[in-house]
């Protein structure tokens, strides 16, 4: 790389998606692009806007680009960009939202079910993800599985899961739990506009203590495998939000 990479304040992300998403949404925070001469086609856009701004690009060799990821799957690109502003929990529910929907993982650290995670979040219009530790959620494998659905949802740091809940509770959200071994169907389940789906790590699920903050579902299924994986349970729960409350509500009524 042409200079010392500041952890602090730039991150590096790879995958066609998340660097195509980034650089619609914010380009400004691109510091340094490096590519394959197979994609600069591909990526015209980028390199004519980085000359157009004196930003670097550069052209490497695919071993090159899989060192610098430590990765095979940067599918011939790489960008250095600033990392977002910080943002917190508190400002969030500050701006009081009249609908809101949140994921919050406990336990979950695995990268690419996160970034699956963001992926559906986005697809669906969850607002935020709430997790113990940010960084889980901003790697450059999660961010690369979120195929640019890390761009739309917010990620909240919490060093108190149960406090966190709580607090959600008192700003009138509606807490939901998930458990392959409940008894409460998820198509059986009223949605409220504000609500916080909680998941908990494959195997053990969620703890006895956090499926006792709110109303536990399940998805219901053939029962020839114990449970889903994390990210395609919450690709079915985020679903079923979308469709009873965002489609209900934008979906025109004939008389």
């Amino acid at each position: 790389m042409s200079k010392k990479f500041n952890r602090e304040t730039e991150t590096k992300i790879y995958g066609e998606n998340a660097c195509l998403t980034l650089f619609k949404k914010r380009p400004e925070d691109i510091i340094t692009v490096f590519l394959t001469k197979e994609k600069l086609k591909k990526f015209s856009a980028i390199t004519k806007y980085c000359a157009q701004n004196k930003k670097a690009y550069h052209l490497v060799e695919r071993a090159e680009l899989d060192q610098m990821t430590k990765a095979t799957h940067h599918e011939d690109i790489c960008m250095v960009i600033r990392k977002p502003v910080e943002k917190n929990l508190e400002s969030y529910l500050a701006t009081k939202p009249a609908s809101s929907l949140l994921i919050a993982l406990e336990n979950v650290s695995n990268p690419h079910n996160i970034g699956a995670i963001l992926r559906s979040a986005a697809h669906f219009g969850a607002n935020a993800l709430i997790v113990a530790d940010k960084k889980t959620a901003s790697t450059a494998s999660a961010v690369r599985t979120s195929e640019g659905g890390a761009e739309f949802v917010d990620v909240f740091e919490t060093n108190d899961f149960k406090k966190t809940i709580s607090a959600l509770k008192k700003n009138g959200y509606q807490i939901v739990t998930t458990s392959s071994h409940a008894e409460k169907n998820l198509y059986d389940l009223k949605w409220e506009k504000k609500a916080v789906i909680l998941f908990g790590e494959e195997g053990p699920g969620l703890s006895k203590e956090a499926l006792s903050l709110g109303e536990t579902i399940k998805i219901p299924g053939t029962d020839k495998v114990e449970s889903l994986n994390v990210s395609v349970a919450a690709a079915v729960i985020l679903s079923d939000y979308y469709q009873k409350v965002k489609h209900h509500a934008i979906t025109p009524r004939f008389k």
